[in-house]
């Protein structure tokens, strides 16, 4: 077995540090000869074994078992598929007599404290759901297991709290010499890309007198939620001081104590948290040009934390569950909002009008629009677009104005310019005519005020593709005939809401949104019926069609690669399509006859 074993060596490790973190819950070694390696179980805020927590064949996982696996527990069940929706790193497997009995947390387990870890993570995640449903009014209460370094420095000063508390700090006065990273915590995840982000994103504003990194919440010393921010923080710091003339500058002496106090007591144990430390250490090193003086003057006091201070470890939970989970889940878009609202520095008319349209966009509709988009870039570049998430709408920033003037910058910051001059010009005051701007799906976006008119622009364009009937000209007599039919067709033929149909739509559309992003509606009519040919024969020779199948045949296909290197559109229109001899059993009668 390739799993972290369970052994007698192991239960008297694991057994003082349970006892420990959870203090009154029941919990079972099983070690016989049958069950070698089997599991440890630790009870949840409810005292019934029939729900609990399990380290098992290499996983920490919430199993319902027993009455919990009947219907009269749905309820329960229903609430904690629905909290567990929010978690990327959980995932339902078979147990007992559901579908969905346990619950697993997909984080490799490499010692005893990562097991420990891992019922920390469950159980700020469930307790609160269960606590609804128990017959007893204990609080969750959690006491931070101790590192190892602390046998060798002096503990740190207690920052104890009676309620709630909170103040706004500058870098150089935040207690780094005081900070602890409980065992409890998730490795250290941010990567290459992340570190670079925030030095750009801290270059970029060097300009303002503040400059908000976010909130750091505390329970006493230790870091409940913001620990990736620290480490991140404290690396640089590191770097920086370790710069020969930042070295020699003794104003920094207090703060260069206190971050080398802050590394001797975190101590990192899982080996993924190690190698991005080293990573990152070693970017931050290839930037050592971008961080002089001026650079480490404004981290330490201009840029700010939010700091919360809770009096014991499960309000600290309750309030980082408030700011991360509970409430709907920002969508990717929110993200590109808010980062783009902030690129810009003087909010003019056009963008007041581009923010007011935004919000009265439906939410379902930009989820949708940008989801086009981003597979419409993707597969353009022959890259998966299967699902835009959060990880993803780096693909929707770009270059700011006030960035270096690169060569592959220079068309962009052309056209921006120009086609401002000209519609700024007195004389549009007379002619009333205007030049937007020369977007193109696969071409970098400029920030801020370009990203709202490139989402308006984009809005327009998506609109008339997918809803001929309501948005593409009745007076476009050449669009009435086979592509405002096919489209009208596959707006309303009775199939179209199955899943594999919803699928080749969406490659139905991208297509036709790329062809019209470079080609406008030239020959709209012979295109359509191409990218239909093209794209529907998939739908009537398949039984089933996966997201897989669409992703697959976007990539691999010749149609996105044709428009992208089309010259006219004649080099798509010449493209040869399969012909098709027979259809699938479940193939849709009206696309048949169509086709």
């Amino acid at each position: 077995m390739g799993y972290f074993k369970i052994t007698p060596d192991l239960q008297t490790e694991l057994e003082p540090k349970i006892k420990k973190a959870f203090p009154n819950r029941y919990y079972l070694f099983e070690l016989n000869h049958y069950h070698n390696n089997r599991f440890i179980l630790l009870n949840t805020i409810i005292d019934d074994a029939d729900i609990h927590y399990e380290y098992y064949q290499g996983y920490v996982e919430l199993h319902l078992e027993g009455k919990y696996s009947t219907y009269e527990y749905n309820p329960i069940w229903r609430e904690l598929v629905s909290e567990s929706s929010k978690y990327p790193e959980l995932s339902w497997h078979r147990w007992s007599d559901r579908n969905q009995g346990r619950c697993r947390y997909n984080f490799s387990i490499l010692s005893a404290d990562d097991i420990i870890s891992g019922y920390y993570f469950l159980s700020r995640i469930f307790d609160p759901i269960l606590q609804k449903y128990a017959n007893r009014d204990d609080e969750i209460e959690a006491e931070i297991v101790e590192s190892e370094c602390d046998e060798i420095l002096p503990p740190p000063d207690k920052m104890k709290v009676l309620k709630l508390k909170y103040q706004v700090l500058y870098i150089k006065d935040l207690p780094f010499e005081n900070f602890i990273i409980p065992q409890f915590q998730r490795p250290y995840k941010w990567g290459i890309k992340n570190v670079n982000q925030l030095i750009n994103d801290l270059i970029s504003f060097m300009g303002n007198d503040e400059y908000r990194l976010g909130t750091l919440v505390l329970h006493e010393n230790n870091i409940v939620d913001g620990q990736q921010r620290i480490i991140t923080l404290a690396l640089l710091l590191y770097s920086l001081f370790n710069k020969k003339e930042i070295l020699e500058n003794n104003s920094y002496l207090e703060l260069q104590n206190k971050i080398q106090v802050f590394w001797k007591r975190t101590k990192f144990k899982n080996p993924h948290s190690i190698g991005h430390v080293r990573e990152n250490l070693t970017i931050i090193e290839e930037r050592k040009d971008d961080l002089n003086l001026q650079f480490l003057d404004f981290l330490l006091s201009r840029c700010q934390f939010v700091v919360v201070q809770l009096p014991n470890i499960s309000e600290a939970f309750q309030f980082f569950d408030s700011q991360n989970a509970r409430g709907k889940d920002l969508e990717p878009h929110d993200l590109l909002k808010a980062f783009h609202l902030r690129e810009i520095k003087d909010i003019s008319q056009s963008d007041r009008e581009n923010i007011t349209a935004w919000q009265d966009f439906d939410t379902q509709y930009l989820v949708s629009l940008f989801l086009s988009l981003y597979r419409t870039k993707q597969w353009s570049r022959n890259n998966s677009g299967r699902e835009f998430t959060k990880q993803d709408v780096d693909i929707f920033k770009g270059i700011s104005l006030d960035d270096k003037r690169y060569p592959f910058y220079m068309q962009q910051i052309i056209c921006h310019y120009f086609s401002t001059l000209y519609s700024d010009d007195i004389a549009r005051k007379i002619d009333k005519s205007s030049m937007e701007f020369p977007f193109q799906i696969d071409q970098i976006c400029i920030n801020g005020s370009r990203f709202f008119d490139m989402i308006r622009h984009y809005d327009v364009l998506y609109k008339r593709i997918i809803n001929a009937e309501e948005y593409l000209p009745f007076s476009d007599s050449a669009f009435q005939t086979s592509a405002h039919q096919i489209i009208s067709l596959l707006n309303n033929y009775k199939n179209r809401n199955r899943k594999g149909d919803i699928y080749v739509r969406a490659l139905f559309d991208c297509l036709l949104l790329y062809y019209v992003d470079r080609f406008g509606f030239a020959e709209i009519n012979k295109i359509t019926r191409k990218i239909f040919l093209y794209v529907y024969r998939i739908r009537l020779v398949h039984f089933s069609v996966q997201l897989s199948t669409i992703d697959n045949e976007a990539i691999t296909g010749k149609l996105f690669r044709t428009i992208r290197d089309a010259k006219s559109p004649y080099d798509i229109i010449n493209l040869s399509i399969p012909s098709l001899t027979e259809y699938a059993r479940n193939a849709d009668e009206q696309l048949k006859e169509l086709f």
